[in-house]
């Protein structure tokens, strides 16, 4: 018995690991995906102002 909670355990914690990495994952590339997209709305904007400075 002593050993079956042991492999429940052990899966526990692998599942909760992962779990936890995919969740980090998830959070960094939501980061760089608003930088992103941040950095081409500004791209945009500066485009924008060149368009109309040269009218």
């Amino acid at each position: 018995m002593a050993t079956n909670s042991y492999v429940s355990n052990h899966s526990s914690a692998w599942k909760t690991s992962i779990a936890i990495t995919k969740t980090l994952r998830d959070a960094e590339e939501t980061g760089r995906f608003i930088n992103r997209l941040q950095g081409a709305k500004a791209e945009k904007l500066m485009m924008d102002v060149n368009r109309s400075n040269e009218v």
